[in-house]
Order: structure tokens, then sequence, then C-alpha cells
């Protein structure tokens, strides 16, 4: 029996498409061209062509959208069965509505949905060659309103331990909510607001991903609400989508798309990201994707080599530890407004078992995030650059270290690649440790130590210096954080990697400002190699009995304080900046680091504010008072 449209309830989800350049193509020649497709690509997959049985009504003219759908059955081989004889039978549906020149596909297969957006995009002759996807701008225009109920984010920061790569939030009206600090780092890659899309739909809560030109609703009751509602849909979409007075940044706390390569170079990092991270409306991708996906997703690696003055590289793509091959990134602009990214293989991926499906993986654009030290990220096909607020960490202390040849980029003393931790302090050490060691909390006039100083450094550390100040009123405790300048030059300029990683363990560790937390910890090892590692008053102790009894006798009243030692930034260096910043060039690229620099120190500031406790970063003041 062949199916009719009456039987049909469709998920509403669709791609919306706008004819290019005023040619339209009739909606049945464009769904003939997508059952084309799926011939095809089952062609190249070695697998059963889907077959299309008649339907009552493939052509419907309804209220002014022309309709073509059609019905297709399909047969797999389970994702979790290697074997033959054992299929799957699914049944799918395609739709292809038109409204002027506007158009809206729909897919119950996402497997194919992706193909479609490809061909389009790349199409130089027929059908799919006479239609172009919405903009990322169109659709941020039509369908993303006040009232956020959903947010998908991902992140154009460089990936560390304390701050996730993505997050999803929830709420009631989530503009009001966003962090104009800790969020401004991220974008929205899928949105669901609310508004009004009738009279009698005033309430309407409606998805949006802007980079893959798809809207969402969700189930729909009849084929009658289906036709409705998509009417709704692309009547909103011509009304709003070239409105000049509807923002084209509804959210502008978060990064946003730039559709230029001009000012984007010096890649860094690499990271390959699950769809499900940054789910999209779509739903799961699929099922030949999914075999390795997630567990190459857990423990994929690259190491990059920039290509000078452009946004291309190079990268050595590892499963683990296990090298897979070398692969070139290179980017071109587009005729219209996208960026695209091809991406070939330079070498290896060789494994006859396993490669091929690697190699598949790493060359979808969709699946990498590429960071730039420009300031810019490229995401799920779509360059980002961050609208950094204008907010500035002014807890800066200037300490010289050309004062007494202090080695800025030495961290610790080494017997070779041992920390030598009995010669920490000693006359000949010139380590940032030693420094410590020798000074603190005077540093700046090179006072003697005063106060109680353990050193926690290693494993599991809480810090790698702990000082108590317990003749103060009240007494205070310092978690010190050391870092050394990743550069040894003299003439150094302004990085925020360093800094990255220091401040991620300073806030990873910022429980044991606990009193009690801490003196378990520093209990735990008073046995092993670090147990005389401890300091009163300038003086080395045998053990740390004697901080332990103090710390019994404090109390729990204590100023609390966390300290980040890193001399990568020179004075010099950073006065110089914040001038050009006071005269509002911020196109310099140390400009930009500036300010992820502020963004980085700033969020890290919060998190010790809220439990109460200072912060502090100690750098080069560069010249010797």
């Amino acid at each position: 029996m062949a199916l009719s449209s009456d039987q049909c309830t469709p998920y509403l989800s669709v791609s919306l498409y706008r004819a290019a350049n005023g040619e339209a193509v009739a909606s049945s020649e464009l769904l003939t061209a997508i059952r084309d497709l799926a011939r095809d690509n089952a062609d190249k997959k070695g697998a059963e062509r889907p077959r299309f049985p008649a339907v009552q009504d493939p052509f419907i003219e309804s209220d002014g959208t022309t309709i073509a759908w059609a019905h297709y059955v399909e047969k797999r081989s389970p994702s979790w069965f290697a074997g033959e004889g054992v299929t799957d039978t699914l049944n799918q549906l395609v739709i292809v509505a038109k409204r002027g020149d506007l158009y809206a596909l729909l897919f119950s297969d996402n497997g194919l949905r992706s193909p479609v957006a490809k061909k389009v995009l790349r199409a130089t002759n027929g059908p799919f060659a006479r239609i172009r996807r919405l903009s990322s701008t169109e659709i941020n225009k039509a369908f993303v309103e006040s009232q956020v109920r959903t947010l998908w984010l991902s992140g154009t920061h460089r990936r560390t331990a304390i701050k996730p790569d993505s997050k999803m939030l929830s709420g009631l009206e989530l503009e009001t909510s966003l962090d104009p600090l800790g969020d401004q780092t991220y974008y929205f890659s899928s949105v669901r607001s609310t508004m009004s899309l009738s009279d009698q739909l005033t309430s309407a809560v409606v998805g949006a991903s802007p980079t893959g030109s798809r809207i969402w609703i969700g189930p729909t009751r009849s084929w009658e609400d289906f036709i409705i509602t998509l009417g709704l849909i692309l009547d909103r979409a011509a009304n709003c989508m070239n409105d000049a007075a509807r923002p084209d940044r509804p959210l502008p706390i978060l990064a946003s798309a730039i559709t230029t390569l001009e000012g984007i170079e010096q890649p860094y990092d690499l990271a390959f990201i699950v769809p499900e991270q940054v789910n999209d409306g779509a739903g799961p991708v699929g099922e030949d994707e999914l075999r390795w996906l997630q567990q190459f997703g857990d423990a994929a690696k690259f190491e990059v080599t920039a290509v000078a003055g452009s946004a291309n590289f190079e990268a050595d793509v590892y499963w683990a530890d296990v090298r897979l091959g070398r692969l070139a990134y290179e980017f071109e602009q587009t005729l219209g407004s996208d960026v695209r990214l091809k991406i070939r293989k330079l070498d290896g991926f060789d494994n006859e078992d396993r490669d091929a499906e690697m190699l598949k993986i790493c060359r979808q654009p969709d699946n990498i995030t590429v960071y730039f030290d420009t300031g810019h990220t490229f995401s799920r096909g779509h360059f980002y650059e961050t609208r950094f607020r204008d907010a500035r960490f002014s807890d800066w202390q200037w300490v010289s270290m050309a004062r007494d040849g202090t080695a800025f980029w030495q961290e610790k003393p080494l017997d070779g690649q041992r920390f030598a931790v009995e010669n920490t302090g000693n006359a000949e050490d010139s380590s940032l440790f030693g420094m410590v060691v020798r000074h603190w909390p005077n540093l700046e006039e090179r006072g003697q130590q005063t106060g109680w100083l353990v050193c926690d450094d290693g494993a599991m550390e809480s810090a790698d210096f702990i000082h108590v100040d317990d003749i103060s009123d009240p007494p205070e405790l310092t978690l010190i954080h050391v870092k050394g300048s990743g550069s040894d030059n003299v003439n150094r300029g302004l990085s925020v990697s360093d800094y990255e990683v220091v401040v991620g363990q300073a806030i990873k560790n910022l429980r044991h400002v606990d009193r009690g937390l801490l003196r378990e910890k520093l209990a735990a090892n008073a046995e092993g190699v670090l147990q005389s590692a401890v300091w009163h008053n300038g003086q080395r102790q045998e053990n740390r009995e004697a901080l332990l009894a103090m710390l019994d006798g404090l109390g729990s009243h204590l100023k609390t304080k966390v300290v980040v030692f890193q001399p990568r930034v020179r004075r010099s260096v950073f006065d110089n900046i914040r001038v050009k910043m006071a005269n509002g060039n911020l196109a310099d690229a140390d400009v930009r680091r500036m300010q992820q620099l502020d963004a980085l120190l700033l969020g890290a500031r919060a998190d010790f504010l809220s439990l109460g406790v200072d912060f502090v970063v100690i750098a080069d003041a560069d010249v010797q008072p």
C-alpha cells in the first residue's frame, strides 16, 4: 500500500536554503537530485541502494508552499555487527518545500543531510548549484530572539583543564545570565529561544543552528500541523533575515563568526570535537561515522606546525602515543562569505585494519577545532573571533629578575632532570624556587625569608610552596604557584600560554586554602623526599613536625591569598601594551594577547574572590631598582 502524506507526522527540523542569483529550481527537481545523491552514496559505500516506493501524493500545493516528498527504504548492517546476513530495515522520509525563493529541506536520516549540504556548497551546475544555504547572519536575524531557553556553547579558547571545551546551558532568560568575562570565549553553535510565529503561536520555542542553517521546533501532531508550522517558519525567514533593524549578533557577550581570512595566522593547537558535544538539534550522526568516533575523540592528539604568514598548517596525528600520519590543512576564501578548509594526507594512515576510517574522520572539517595565536578559532566550518571586554587585571606585583641574576626561565634547581631539593635556597641556586626560599615574602627588597615556608612540589601538590605568617593578626596563609618563563630571552615578549598552565594549577588546588585540608595534605607526605623542605625565618628545618603543630594551633580565622609567580611578562612590555590599549590600537597582536591574558586572570580572580581569597600575579620588573 502506497503511503499518504496524511499518515506522516514529521519531526520539524529543517535546513533552510535560498535560490542562488534569483535562479529558482522546482521542489520536484531538487527532490530528484537528492534521490540520485542517496543512490550514489550507497554505491560508494558498497551498500544496497535505497528503494523509493511510490507514494499517493508526491507533489502538494498548500497556501503558497510547493512540497515534494518521498519515502525510501534502506538496509544497513547494524553498527554492532561485523559479519554478513544481519540487516536493519530503515524507513526514511525526505521533504523539499519551496515558498517564494526559500527552500526547507527535511531529512529523517541525518546521514543524508550532511552529503546534501556539502553537495550544495561544491556544486557548479545542476539543481544543487541553484540554491545556497542561509548564512549565519540571516539565521541569527530571523530565528534568535530574547528569552533564550537553551544554549550549546563551544570554546574559542585554548583547551585547558580549568575551562570546558563546550557546555550546555538551560534557563528562562540565558541572555541575562551569561558571564561577560567567563563566557566571552565561547560561541553558540545552537540556541533555543522564544518568539511569536503567529497570533496562535505567540510563545513558540524555536531552535536554531546558524552555521548549519538549521531550524527545529519538535514533533508535529499531524501533516496539517507540520505544513502550517513550516509555512510560518518560511514566512519569518522571508520577513526577518534581511531586516537591517534586527541584530546579526543577538548575544553580543559571546564570540562572533567572521567571514574573512585576513589577519588570521599562527595556529598553535587542534582539538577533535565529537558532534554530540555541540548538539544542533539534528540528532545523532550516521552510524557509519559513530563506529570509531567516540574512541578516537577521547585519545586524539595533534602536533601542529604553522605555515608562516598564513592560517594554513600541517599536523602530525596521534591516537594516544601511536602516530597515524601527517595531514595538511589549507584554508581558502570562497566566492561567497564562506571559508573552505581542504585537508589532504601527506604521509601515513597505512594500517589496513583501522586507518582508512581514521583518515575519513580527520578529514571532516566539522570534527575539528583549530586555535590561532591571533585570537581566532576555526570550528565546525567557520572562523570565530572573541570580542574581549575592556576589563583589565590590575593585581600585578613587579620584582626584578636581573637584580641578583635570577634565572627567570628555571623553575627549580636541577641535578640532571631530578629536582635537587637538597640544594633549594643555597647560595648557588639561581632558580625561582631559590628566590622564594631565600626571600619570601620580601622578594622586592631581597630581604630574609620570614614566617613558615614549606615546599609541596610534585604529583598531587597543593602548591609549589605554602607560606604561613603566624605573627600577623589574623594569621595569613599563602599558596604560591611558581612557573619559569617559557623563554630565556631577556627581550622576550608577552605569552598567554605560559600563564594558562600555572593559573590552571592554582585554580585546581584552591581547595587547599582550607586549613584542615592543607594540614592533612602536608602530613600525608611528611616522610617523603620533601620532609626537610621546610623553613622558618630563613632556617631550614629537619622535618615538618613544628610546622604541623603550628597549623594545629592556628584556628580557622585566616587571611588567605593565592600567588602566581611567573616572570614571563616584563614591566616594560606590559606598560607599552597598556599605552597601545589606551590609544585604541586594539588590532595590534600584542594587545590581543594582553586582552586574552586579562580575561584569563580576571576569570581566575573571580574564582578566588568567591571564597574570599586574594589573588596576586608576580612578574618581572624588567629594570633593577
